[in-house]
């Protein structure tokens, strides 16, 4: 698909991609650069990622850049943002393996193939159930080796109390309006105007039929939980290596 759209327009969906994310997340940029940091840090012989819910490769690309030794396993069920993810990466095809696996299926960890040194994920376990994340960091400890790392970078809960609650919450409103003021397209305008891209309308209705039974939007799930979450599922150590307000950083060391 990357060779009939012209490159000018995959490449304007995706910036507009990286627009609207900052749009809700502030310092997204920052949360990138802390995990990469630690990486570098603390195994700066990284060869092979694992990046889980990786969309259309905005944190796979930094590390691709970041770490010009390293593979990247791009995982994601979404069959449209893994399309813009080929065009997105093709710098680095020699570098990339993509992988289309379900996260809500127990099966999806025998699709990957390798014992990764690092596994990332941005802005995507909120879509999970906490049943399912659970049983996903159990699949994660099982699929590392000791000593490997992992980090979710996310929204996490407001549910700390009414102040945390009340000023995550204007941040997050003055954000957005200041970017969609701007002329930002926001969360559903931007897949309004992917499902109107000639080639990519099955791609966004098949992505519509995978995700149809889906629950909103799990907004209750706190640091606690999954630092927690990690330490039950067999994690040496689990913590916080960045936050602000309702936005952190989570890691566990294997």
């Amino acid at each position: 698909m990357s060779t009939a759209i012209p490159s000018p327009l995959l490449d304007d969906l995706i910036a507009s991609w990286e627009d609207q994310q900052t749009a809700y997340i502030r310092h997204r940029a920052q949360r990138f650069e802390v995990i990469l940091d630690a990486v570098s840090y603390a195994r700066p012989d990284v060869r092979t990622v694992l990046d889980i819910g990786a969309g259309l490769g905005s944190f796979s690309k930094r590390i691709l850049a970041r770490f010009p030794e390293a593979r990247v396993h791009a995982l994601d069920y979404d069959p449209a943002l893994l399309q813009l993810a080929r065009h997105n990466l093709a710098e680095h095809a020699d570098r990339v393996t993509l992988i289309e696996a379900d996260l809500r299926n127990p099966d999806w960890a025998g699709t990957v193939g390798v014992k990764p040194d690092v596994v990332v994920s941005s802005t995507a376990l909120h879509w999970l159930p906490a049943g399912k994340l659970v049983a996903l960091y159990q699949m994660l400890a099982g699929l590392l080796e000791p000593g490997a790392l992992f980090f979710n970078a996310d929204h996490l809960s407001h549910s700390l109390g009414t102040f945390f609650h009340k000023v995550g919450t204007i941040d997050d409103e003055h954000s957005q309006a200041e970017a969609f003021s701007a002329g930002v397209p926001d969360w559903n305008d931007w897949w309004s105007r992917l499902r109107g891209t000639e080639g990519f309308a099955d791609l966004v209705a098949e992505r519509d039929r995978r995700f149809a039974d889906d629950a909103p939007e799990n907004l209750d799930t706190t640091a606690v939980l999954h630092t927690e979450a990690l330490r039950v599922a067999g994690f040496a150590e689990t913590g916080t290596v960045w936050q602000y307000f309702d936005d952190y950083v989570v890691y566990g060391v294997r």
